[in-house]
């Protein structure tokens, strides 16, 4: 299907460093086009690789699987698209000869995941024996895919999958099942029911079901269950070890079992609230630490090669700064190889994404926070890793930005972390800024590696602020809950104090400021322009929340987890949610105003735009807008996203530009 269109791709491949090498600036497309090609993955017999690519006509991103040898003549030898709205999801290697891939719709937009619409699908790799695998009927009901649960059974021609009856559009709850999936013929047979809503499984090594998690949906507290064996109806309540998590954004929980099948791998808290590595034991319900760091959480996990047994976390990852990778088990192979590749790739960022079932070759991913992402070849028996991919080849790393980890005080004395990016080639001093606050807030934080906005507006002059103010995520309990309730209060002082810290290095001309965000960034922008008025020159907020009543209308107020959220974290008394929006505020506003927004949104409805705008006009103030009214929580359609960057651009040159008046 995609043939034709991916000989022209991989000649764009060829191409494109070159063209990036004589454009000066790099078009705004290059920036925010998605990824040409993500998620290579070796077969388990490493004859071919498969790889996801975004649609060469349109741009649209993960349109297309596509499937070719190993050896060195590439030779493309399957294809499978999707059409409209969907994406593929994920896709994992079942055989050597058989891939299932899972697909979703963009429902949600560019700042949240695509959800998942139930679908899986199947393709060989010489592309024959296409068949649609999931929803399928089974006793009367269709079945919807959720999730892998177990790749590597002694009988490859099934896999372990977990899913549910109910549609989409049935309702916002249903319980988890666990089947075991034909991926040549799709027929499902269920082997466990789960005894919790809202929720999913874990296995052991053995292929059994041993745990549960879920919720109960009346008061949103998480629900955790054990049994000793995949048969057992004895379910053991572990609820209790979720006690002391952050009340309003819990994290602690299970990722996985042990390799003994005793016991999980804990995500637990450390004596100074930060995200550690544990193990908890069924029986005593101890927890042993793995791994922890006391200023800052784990980032990620490393486990140990695909297909071989037993499976167990070999590394951690965390984000002091720069990214730090923890090896726990020298003697693991793939520790190894990391500990090789890293010194290889010295000052980037390694990823091994899959493996052959020996362990001899992978695909490794080389990322940065000038490379959108590099794949390799690597092979460990001779220790050569050969270039396949770029994700982006328009882009040329030694022209972008460095992303700089930086340190300051707020003025309660509260250590606060960051990122600032300078322009190539600048002197470093006296620049226009754009302070960009993260969404979220809780439990997100800005994180060194690839980003778009920073690499664009740096390669237009301007320097990026990125301030991990309280309430982010990522550096403990402590530091998030500081700021709950501090949404128009010391959070915003947090981001102020940021724009007088840079101020003061001399790096930045106070008179040339500007604040941009979005989802809750968007509320931090229009509050923060609020408190601060002498401070902006221009502001932006993107599909941002600008009157806190409207949260009870969001898609998260469905749950009660996502409503005891909100109440913890902003509260509940109307007056005090109305005072505290950018919408109350209007009249304080001395800056002009860019409003970019979905008619589709549901995380932030679009009553939150109209009724800032409202407000501005009736204040006199100037506003700009830009409306889509298919969007959503983020545009996604290409098109749409080069525009928003576009007039973006325009924006900022317009009132801090070089050439913009001085005031």
């Amino acid at each position: 299907m995609l043939r034709n269109a991916l000989t022209g791709l991989f000649l764009y491949f060829i191409v494109g460093a070159v063209l990036a090498d004589n454009t000066a600036p790099f078009p705004v497309e290059a920036f925010f086009s998605y990824p040409k090609i993500s998620a290579v993955k070796i077969s388990p017999d490493g004859k071919y690789l498969a790889f996801m690519v975004s649609d060469p006509k349109t741009g649209d991103n993960r349109k297309g699987l596509v499937i070719m040898t190993a050896t060195s003549d590439h030779k493309v030898t399957a294809s499978f698209s999707v059409k409209n709205y969907q994406i593929i999801f994920d896709f994992w290697w079942t055989l050597d000869e058989r891939i299932i891939a899972s697909t979703a719709t963009e429902d949600t937009g560019f700042f949240e995941a695509p959800a998942l619409d139930g679908g899986l699908y199947a393709i060989n790799a010489d592309g024959t024996k296409q068949i649609q695998l999931m929803p399928r009927e089974n006793s009367g009901q269709f079945v919807f895919f959720f999730g892998p649960l177990y790749m590597h059974s002694s009988d490859p021609k099934h896999v372990l999958v977990y899913g549910g009856t109910r549609g989409l559009d049935q309702g916002f709850h249903g319980v988890a099942e666990a089947y075991s999936l034909d991926v040549y013929t799709g027929v499902l047979r269920l082997v466990s029911e789960s005894p919790l809503q809202d929720g999913g499984f874990f296995t052991d090594d053995s292929e059994e079901v041993r745990v549960a998690t879920g919720e109960n949906i009346k008061t949103g507290e998480r629900r955790l269950l054990y049994r000793v064996n995949g048969d057992s109806h004895d379910w053991k309540d572990l609820s209790p070890a979720y006690a002391g998590d952050d009340p309003a954004s819990p994290e602690i929980g299970p990722w996985g079992l042990t390799p003994d099948g005793k016991g999980l791998y804990w995500c637990g808290r450390t004596p100074t609230s930060t995200l550690g590595l544990y193990s908890l034991d069924f029986d005593s319900m101890k927890q042993t630490e793995l791994f922890s760091d006391p200023d800052v959480d784990v980032d990620d996990l490393v486990w140990s090669f695909d297909w071989i047994k037993p499976r167990k976390i070999i590394a951690v990852d965390t984000m002091p700064g720069l990214p730090a990778v923890h090896v726990l088990d020298e003697d693991d192979p793939k520790a190894q190889y990391l500990a090789n590749l890293y010194q290889a790739f010295n000052g980037q960022k390694v990823e091994i994404t899959s493996n052959t079932s020996d362990g001899a070759v992978m695909v490794v991913r080389v990322s940065s926070d000038k490379n959108p992402g590099d794949f390799y070849l690597f092979n460990g028996k001779t220790g050569q890793a050969a270039f396949l991919f770029s994700e982006k080849p328009e882009i040329d790393p030694k022209l972008m930005a460095d992303m700089h980890p930086i340190t300051f005080q707020a003025r309660d004395g509260l250590t606060l972390h960051g990122y600032l990016a300078l322009p190539p080639g600048s002197s470093g001093k006296n620049l226009p800024l754009i302070i960009n606050p993260h969404g979220g807030p809780h439990g997100i934080r800005d994180e060194w590696g690839w980003d778009p906005e920073v690499q664009f507006f740096a390669s237009r002059g301007y320097a990026v602020l990125q301030v991990n103010y309280r309430g982010s995520g990522g550096y403990g309990m402590k530091f998030q809950d500081a700021g709950y309730g501090q949404w128009a209060g010391k959070m915003q002082d947090d981001l102020a104090d940021g724009v007088e810290w840079v101020v003061k290095q001399g790096i930045v001309d106070p008179k040339r400021v500007c604040i941009y965000g979005a989802s809750y960034g968007g509320y931090a922008a229009l509050e923060n322009a609020e408190r601060y008025p002498n401070l902006y020159k221009c502001i932006v907020g993107y599909v941002g929340l600008y009157d806190l009543q409207t949260m009870n209308d969001s898609d998260f107020s469905h749950y009660a987890s996502g409503k005891h959220y909100t109440g913890v974290s902003v509260g509940r008394d109307d007056a005090v949610l109305r005072a505290d929006s950018p919408v109350s505020g209007a009249d304080k506003l001395a800056a002009p105003v860019f409003i970019i927004y979905g008619g589709q949104d549901k995380r932030v409805v679009p009553k939150n735009a109209d009724e800032m705008m409202a407000a501005m006009g009736k204040a006199g103030k100037k506003y700009d807008e830009l409306y889509q009214p298919l969007e959503q929580h983020g545009f996604y359609k290409p098109e749409h996203r080069y525009e928003v960057y576009t007039k973006m651009l325009a924006f900022f040159n317009q009132y801090i530009g070089p050439n913009a008046p001085r005031h």
